[in-house]
């Protein structure tokens, strides 16, 4: 590939970076599909709201209990071994969905304990696949990886659903879930074919829960770790986790059918797609602080206009609003962490950030699906976008309006993302 691609896309010169960036997005809109199709058919069995929280708990619930371990083993272990077994398991238990649903076997139990599997399998990969990723590229170029990952994930946000109200519409939850089935094969060949850069392992570590508390002490003296794992907490919890709702919101609120469930959470990762195509072209113009302080402040507004929307139409602006203040907010605090962290301590600092992340969604949706049978979706969702307001005040005075998330490896000092860009980090690995 030409060595003139701009520096936004300098990762791509990378053959590694480009083969199993390709196959991870049709493998994450298998993903998508998924998690679009889950909700709709426990919706279906169930006509309950609080299942369709429980299901989305179990999902990615796991992935929480799991961090500790992740991010040990991903300081420990090659990355990429690691992934091959989470995503591995993550195979099984999707064509296990498959075979359940054609097999007319399927409750809303067995699909939750196979959701149990696909979150352990996706808890024990997560950290080693976001460690991984800059492994793959030569260090001048992370910054790019890291944002490029995330137009990879967010394109697959877009076209899973999207992909997956026409297919539930068409074809049935089955095709859905064999679909997402299938794309696992994609990462996995990827993942032989590539030889990412090795990183230095440490010959001795200690047991895993002391290597873990030990990123957590790492964490809890930098101030510019430990705001992004606080906003991506409140950020999943009171937000995020809405998008587990859709389904019910749709039927009940709007009352739509399938194909327009699915263009609402499409509309969220168009949403999101923009924002981190915003993110990848003008970041290094934009300081990280103000970006997340504008994230936090479009969300809030998205989250209220969506619980407050009086037709579907309208909800769709505010989902997709939603969308791209995310990705402006997470672009901003992954970077942060990724230029924040020692290489030694990558695994653990990216598990712990994800840990609040994976604790926000389950939990939210959990406690959103049984408030909104008490007190109405509307004001369930309303309620959670005015949090996330009251949150980005809390942060303007008590986390100096984000302007830690600028600061660098190698003084701690507040610097521009440019220069971040310009200049090699004094880190021995990649995000």
């Amino acid at each position: 590939m030409s060595d003139e691609l701009p520096g936004a896309f300098a990762a791509f010169r990378s053959r590694d970076y480009r083969v199993f960036w390709s196959a991870a997005l049709v493998s994450n809109s298998g993903n998508w599909m998924q998690t679009i199709t889950v909700p709709f058919v426990i919706l279906r069995m169930t006509h309950s709201a609080t299942w369709v929280g429980f299901a989305a708990f179990m999902a990615f619930g796991p992935s929480l209990v799991m961090g500790p371990i992740s991010g040990s083993l991903a300081d420990r272990y090659p990355r990429k071994q690691l992934v091959l077994v989470a995503q591995g398991i993550m195979m099984v238990a999707a064509f296990g969905l498959y075979v359940l649903w054609v097999s007319g076997a399927a409750s809303p139990g067995s699909i939750v304990a196979l959701l149990l599997v696909s979150g352990l399998g996706s808890g024990l990969g997560l950290a080693a696949w976001q460690s991984f990723i800059p492994q793959l590229v030569p260090h001048e170029h992370m910054f790019s990886a890291i944002r490029l990952n995330s137009v990879q994930f967010t394109a697959a946000r877009a076209f899973g659903p999207a992909l997956a109200g026409v297919v539930l519409a068409e074809f049935g939850p089955s095709t859905a879930f064999l679909f997402n089935a299938a794309s696992f094969m994609l990462v996995l060949v990827a993942l032989v074919a590539i030889h990412p850069r090795e990183v230095e392992i440490a010959a001795e570590v200690p047991r895993v829960l002391e290597h873990f508390r030990a990123g957590v002490r790492y964490v809890r003296e930098r101030r510019a770790l430990v705001i992004p794992v606080v906003t991506i907490l409140v950020v999943s919890f009171f937000g995020s986790s809405v998008i587990q709702l859709c389904a019910p919101i749709a039927r009940r609120v709007f009352e739509v059918g399938k194909a327009e469930y699915g263009f609402m959470v499409a509309a969220f990762g168009l949403g999101a797609v923009f924002g981190t195509f915003f993110s990848l072209v003008f970041g290094d113009r934009v300081r990280r602080s103000r970006l997340a302080m504008a994230g936090l402040v479009l969300f809030a507004a998205g989250e209220i206009l969506l619980g407050s929307a009086p037709v579907y139409s309208v909800g769709i602006v505010g989902l997709a609003a939603m969308g791209a203040a995310y990705m402006f907010i997470a672009v901003s605090l992954n970077t942060t962490i990724q230029a924040r962290v020692e290489e030694s301590h990558r695994g653990r600092v990216l598990s712990i950030y994800l840990m609040g992340l994976m604790a926000g969604v389950p939990l939210g949706s959990l406690t959103g699906g049984a408030i909104s049978e008490l007190a109405g979706l509307r004001a369930t969702v309303i309620g959670g976008g005015s949090i996330v307001f009251v949150f980005a005040l809390f942060a303007v005075f008590f986390f100096d309006a984000m302007e830690p998330l600028n600061e660098s490896i190698d003084q701690g000092s507040p610097v521009h993302a440019d220069a971040l860009l310009t200049s090699q980090p004094a880190i021995a690995g990649e995000t």
